[in-house]
């Protein structure tokens, strides 16, 4: 199977019910969440599906992230004595970040300026969800966090850099996952071609919208562009937009109007 997966997991247990951080492979999946770009699938495994569980991380080409092979892996390992996960091909965001920046930052640090949005809650309320038996709220928040973590490395493979806040001041982080055309290349072969562009591009609530455009000037990070959405100029940044390709030349008729 060419698969990617995202994956990401709760826990039974506190730290502090286990005696610190160097026990985490003591702490007990409660829920393992896992998003694969093959079926399009968002799926949460139990603690007695770990078998279904290893059929897709054997299938998958690769396993994406956040801290996950420090963690998610550790907690994990114990299910498997008979196979090891470090073996598997695996792009853990963190340690990307740690590369790039030489530090480390939280998830809900580099989402909130990267999508705008963060996560849905906090790593206490899922252990409360397991302990009360609430699956479908324990569901919804660890597959929150997965979508969190695919459209943070889906944003850094477009564009080839995710963002962080430092001191309230959004600065880069170059990310080595993005291959080929990034979002900008997209952008300035349009305008050097008059092609029109199809965009997902993320509003200012965090949501996405799907806008087709013509361009008429690109300044730093600011586009000014016919949307054929709101049938008019707008101005869009550059580092909203999610994804773009074209979709043949500019039509004559907005060519005039620019």
């Amino acid at each position: 199977m060419n698969d990617k997966l995202v994956l990401d997991l709760e826990t039974k247990q506190t730290f502090e019910d286990v005696g610190g951080h160097h026990n985490s492979h003591k702490l007990g999946v409660s829920l393992v969440g896992v998003y694969s770009y093959a079926s399009d699938e968002y799926r949460g495994f139990r603690e007695n599906e770990m078998d279904a569980l290893r059929t897709w991380l054997e299938a998958a080409d690769l396993i994406i992230g956040f801290n996950s092979k420090h963690f998610d892996f550790t907690v994990l390992q114990p299910y498997y004595p008979k196979f090891d996960l470090s073996k598997l091909s695996h792009l853990d965001i963190l340690e990307e970040v740690v590369y790039s920046l030489g530090h480390r930052l939280k998830l809900e640090t580099i989402a909130q300026a990267t999508l705008g949005h963060g996560k849905s809650g906090d790593g206490l309320d899922a252990i409360k969800y397991f302990q009360q038996g609430d699956w479908t709220s324990l569901e919804k928040y660890c597959l929150d966090d997965v979508k969190v973590t695919k459209d943070i490395y889906d944003y850094g493979l477009a564009h080839g850099y995710i963002w962080f806040a430092n001191n309230g001041v959004k600065e880069k982080i170059k990310v080595r996952w993005a291959q080929g055309e990034t979002v900008e290349d997209v952008v300035n072969r349009a305008v050097a071609k008059g092609l029109q562009l199809e965009i997902e591009y993320i509003d200012d609530d965090g949501s996405a919208t799907t806008r087709t455009i013509d361009i008429q000037r690109v300044q730093e990070n600011k586009i000014k562009a016919y949307c054929h959405l709101r049938q008019g100029l707008r101005v869009f940044d550059l580092t909203k937009i999610r994804k773009a390709k074209d979709v043949g030349p500019m039509s004559s008729f907005q060519k005039t109007l620019l």
